[in-house]
């Protein structure tokens, strides 16, 4: 069978369970469904006798279930100051050997940027949407939390095989990180931040680090992104944090998605080590 058959039946399966979900939540769907990153979530808009609601399915083999990425979306609820979708009520049910949650959430009052994390197009973005999206960057840089989204021994070790750099994670500024902020997961006109599965502790700038990468084939946008956050791209954490941003992407080039950026991101990292030393914080 090939892969687009298995892609095929699998959305069938993930269009069934969002129906499944529905009929327990009460909700009516009303849209066409979403699916995410390699079919693992499918989402819609429904109605519900509260209003039009967000629904989300996730499914995951029943032994990597569980975990930060698992209960990124629920312990998103204690972070204030971020504007983001509001989780209302989840529930879990298994399938044979999946485990799946759905997740009720209100709705964002904006579209997504793109459809990809990729910026392939110029968004009309206002300054007040730039200056809305630094607020919230630094909101969530500021609340305390135990979940991990980078971890340091990891970090280390990733970039002393990809570049050849040597890290004291020690010395790093550490803050709470979106995790995965990129174009697919942002709105406008109306700023939100989308998909809090990935959020937790990172190296200083990395939100800003991860959109820089992901604007990287748009040169205004790039211009925009570096004058909304300097002094964190800068910063000696903010560098570490690009040089992990591009080891991200990078990871999904090896996968053979977004080939066109990998030319762009080994340049920006040739940059980054020339400019700054070995990339060490302080370099």
């Amino acid at each position: 069978m090939t892969t687009v058959e298995l892609n095929g039946k699998r959305r069938v399966w993930l269009s069934a369970q969002l129906e499944h979900a529905a009929g327990l939540l009460g909700a009516i769907i009303t849209a066409s469904p979403v699916f995410g990153w390699h079919d693992r979530t499918i989402g819609t808009r429904v109605s519900t006798v509260d209003g039009e609601r967000w629904l989300r399915v996730v499914a995951e083999m029943s032994h990597w279930a569980g975990g930060a990425l698992w209960t990124g979306n629920l312990d998103a609820r204690a972070i204030s100051g971020v504007p983001k979708p509001r989780l209302l009520t989840n529930l879990d049910w298994s399938d044979g050997d999946c485990q799946l949650r759905a997740e009720l959430m209100t709705v964002a009052p904006s579209p997504v940027i793109a459809n990809d994390m990729v910026l392939r197009d110029t968004p009309d973005l206002t300054p007040t949407w730039w200056a809305a999206l630094r607020r919230a960057v630094d909101a969530l840089a500021a609340h305390s939390t135990e979940r991990v989204c980078v971890a340091g021994s990891g970090l280390r070790l990733r970039l002393l095989a990809a570049f050849g750099v040597d890290i004291d994670a020690v010395e790093l500024e550490w803050t709470c990180a979106h995790g995965d902020l990129h174009w697919a997961n942002l709105t406008a006109p109306r700023l939100t931040l989308l998909d809090w599965e990935a959020w937790g502790m990172a190296p200083a700038g990395y939100d800003a680090a991860v959109l820089y990468c992901a604007s990287i084939l748009r040169r205004d946008v790039l211009h925009d992104v570096r004058e909304t956050f300097a002094d964190l791209l800068e910063s000696p954490s903010g560098r570490v944090a690009q040089l992990a941003a591009i080891l991200k992407l990078l990871c999904l080039v090896e996968d053979g998605e977004h080939l066109d950026i990998a030319a762009p991101l080994h340049r920006h990292a040739r940059t980054l080590l020339a400019t700054h030393g070995a990339g060490r914080p302080g370099a």
